[in-house]
């Protein structure tokens, strides 16, 4: 039996004989372990892995490996990925050891810094030998935390996509969002821990959960293959006569979510609704309704349904959807030409006016290409065929802000 631990609310399901281990690495990973191991239980275990002795044993977390005993020294690695890597080599015989037995490890751990990007990928790696499905649940570093540190979260990154079925990537950036405007950084990366750790529940609760409609490990991959995806996450429960409307609104104000408005255009949706056998086909239809609004028609929803006896009367609503690197966002500022105040190139011979390139978005197919227009013929209208109406030497029968070169906005 695992407790999930909403509030204390949600308690109890039933799980596959599949075990389930969740490893924290690092700083940011063991706040997660800690936040989640006092409501997990059953084949659900949770470890702690870090280069720092003292926080290791200032942890609340049942289980603990020490990284680099002897190229760390207790201490932390300092920022140095290479020193992480180390460590973790260093314990790989017994990191495989705690990964044995396990069907899903999930490995927590905040990139950009020694510990996380340098033993996570590691650790996958070791799980992944031991026989396991191996997912990631990770976090970028602040955009004002400098270059060096994001290139060295990518870097890392791309070496755990190559052994996770499936990457979870938050940013900081959009996490610091959901603290309050005066929060600490402590309250800040509390808030940060706590989604990993909603995001770590709801993945329990997909594959653990008895189903009516299953959607699983299977999905997440089809979402979140390699390392190449950003994460968009809500979860909410409700109870009452209107559990199913107030859940899945609530789950889309999510601030990682943007009030569902990060839906659009993610191409794929995985919703999950967990409940007790109450749970209708009225309250299912009320939370893909809702979802619809916010959805591209053209995209996929992968609809799962799972049993919750402990339930308590609550419905839970889990939605999760990915952003692939790469794909331009609808509302991105594009480049701007290399003359920020140009006006249109126009051809002083034929008049023509051509579309200035830009960089970034995406490009046009050849149905969608921009035509050249003659200015004497297209501009002119049904009055091409009469004299121009010439004034010191310009056509007024051309719009003002072409004879002027007034660039529209």
């Amino acid at each position: 039996m695992i407790s999930l631990g909403t509030n204390g609310k949600m308690a109890t399901p039933t799980m596959p004989v599949t075990a389930v281990r969740v490893v924290g690495i690092g700083g940011a990973g063991v706040s997660v372990v800690e936040q989640l191991a006092g409501s997990l239980s059953g084949p659900v275990a949770c470890q702690a892995m870090h280069t720092d002795a003292k926080a290791l044993l200032s942890s609340s977390a049942p289980e603990k490996i020490q990284l680099g005993r002897e190229s760390a020294k207790g201490h932390g690695a300092g920022g140095d990925p290479a020193l992480g890597q180390a460590a973790a080599r260093e314990c790989a015989t017994e990191i495989r050891a705690a990964c044995e037995g396990a069907g899903l490890v999930i490995i927590c751990a905040g990139l950009g810094g020694g510990t996380g990007s340098g033993a996570a990928p590691v650790v996958a790696q070791e799980a992944q030998k031991s026989g396991a499905l191996v997912i990631g649940l990770v976090t970028l570093p602040f955009e004002g935390e400098g270059a060096a540190k994001r290139a060295q979260a990518e870097a890392a990154l791309g070496r755990l996509g190559r052994h996770c079925v499936a990457v979870l990537c938050f940013e900081n950036d959009r996490m610091r969002e959901l603290a309050s405007v005066d929060a600490t950084l402590t309250g800040t990366f509390a808030a940060s821990g706590q989604v990993m750790a909603d995001a770590v529940r709801a993945i329990i609760r997909m594959v653990g959960l008895p189903s009516l409609m299953h959607v699983g490990i299977d999905e997440l991959v089809h979402l979140f293959r390699g390392a190449e995806a950003r994460s968009h996450f809500g979860f909410a429960a409700a109870s009452g006569p209107d559990r199913a409307r107030e859940a899945v609104e609530a789950a889309l104000r999510n601030l990682l979510l943007d009030g569902g408005r990060l839906l659009a255009h993610t191409g794929n949706v995985l919703v999950h609704i967990s409940g007790d056998e109450s749970v209708s086909l009225a309250e299912m239809q009320t939370v893909l309704r809702h979802l619809a609004r916010h959805v591209d028609d053209d995209s996929q929803m992968h609809l799962g349904i799972g049993l919750d006896a402990g339930a308590d009367e609550f419905l839970a609503v889990t939605i999760l959807a990915a952003r692939h690197v790469g794909e331009t966002a609808t509302e991105e500022e594009e480049d701007l030409p290399e003359e920020e105040n140009a006006p249109p190139a126009a051809s002083a011979e034929t008049g023509k006016i051509k579309k200035t390139s830009k960089k970034g978005g995406k490009k046009p197919t050849p149905d969608q290409t921009q035509e050249e227009l003659p200015l004497d013929q297209a501009m002119r209208g049904r009055f091409k065929d009469l004299d121009p109406t010439m004034v010191d030497g310009q056509d007024l029968d051309i719009p003002a802000f072409i004879r002027m070169r007034i660039r529209l906005k």
